[in-house]
């Protein structure tokens, strides 16, 4: 009986504890000091700040860039005035200095397309350089100083940030050289396609540039130059012989060419007459003749003026006799 004594021994004995080591005590929560908890509200109170600040700078800028965007390209087509002095406004308290203070500042100015502009009067148009605030001047005002310039058919500007500026520029093509009248001296302009005289320009300037340049006279000259270069154009064989062209009365051309033959264009229906001479000249190489002039002002019919001799033109000078014309 004793093993039966020892089972309700071992069934009055208590379970066995559980071993307290197999749970991990809760981590010691340290405690922030008072400067640490001070700092830490405060980050959170300026951040919200720091967060409107910059959304307000960022609006600040754009609406700066957007301001400054260039206008439209603007054809010229008329005579220009001076450029005015620009006037660049720097704020030393503004925008475009604090901006230049973080970096902002023109560092480099490319032009391109002036061949034919003076240096100075286009710097003095674009009126900034480097080393001035890049945010400190408008495009459109700067582009409309250009503008002006008389060479200057269009111009575009644009800002690269951090420090370049770019300028191109296009000039205004010479279509002729124009001889007119001022303070009753001749005076010689250089004139564009649309007749407009070009300012700024020297017209021996051109000429050497260009030795196919033609020379125009008439008061109403520019306003038909274009149409008689085409009809020109059209007939190279007879381009290449005329220098110079003549406005008669307001209703045709006289064609001085190179040997000093005066050609003789009718009113109407000039670029038929030109047409004729290139036949012509295919031909019978007439413009390479020893001509006085040829005369094509009656359709369909074709007279010709030799040089008078020497001796025939002196008498002719006093009246006693004339050379007639052979058709």
């Amino acid at each position: 009986m004793p093993r039966v004594d020892g089972l309700s021994q071992l069934d009055a004995m208590p379970p066995p504890r559980r071993n307290a080591r197999g749970k991990k005590p809760p981590p010691r929560q340290d405690r922030l000091s008072q400067r640490a908890l001070f700092f830490r509200r405060v980050r959170k109170s300026i951040k919200p700040g720091l967060w409107v600040l910059g959304l307000g700078a960022f609006c600040v800028v754009g609406a700066e860039l957007f301001r400054s965007l260039p206008a439209p390209h603007q054809q010229k087509t008329a005579v220009s005035a001076p450029a005015p002095a620009p006037v660049v406004t720097h704020n030393r308290f503004g925008l475009a200095a604090i901006l230049a203070d973080l970096g902002l500042r023109i560092t480099n100015v490319e032009v391109s397309g002036a061949d034919n502009l003076a240096p100075a009067a286009l710097n003095a148009a674009i009126g900034v350089k480097p080393g001035d605030p890049i945010m400190g001047f408008s495009l459109s005002a700067l582009q409309a100083r250009v503008a002006q310039l008389g060479p200057v058919q269009s111009v575009t500007v644009e800002r690269i940030l951090p420090g370049t500026l770019l300028v191109h520029v296009t000039e205004r093509d010479a279509l002729a050289i124009w001889q007119t009248t001022g303070h009753g001296m001749p005076q010689f302009v250089l004139i564009d396609k649309n007749g407009n005289v070009i300012a700024g320009q020297s017209a021996a300037e051109a000429k050497r540039r260009e030795p196919s340049l033609l020379l125009l006279s008439g008061a109403d000259a520019p306003n038909f130059a274009a149409a008689l270069l085409a009809e020109l154009k059209a007939a190279p064989v007879v381009l290449k012989h005329v220098v110079a062209a003549q406005r008669v009365d307001g209703l045709r051309w006289n064609l001085i060419l190179k040997d000093q033959t005066v050609v003789k264009l009718p009113s109407t229906n000039e670029a038929a007459a030109i047409n004729q001479l290139a036949v012509l000249q295919a031909s019978m190489q007439l413009l390479d003749r020893p001509v006085e002039d040829i005369d094509l002002r009656q359709p369909g019919r074709l007279v010709v003026r030799p040089y008078a001799p020497a001796a025939d033109a002196g008498k002719a000078a006093d009246g006693k006799t004339t050379e007639p014309a052979h058709e």
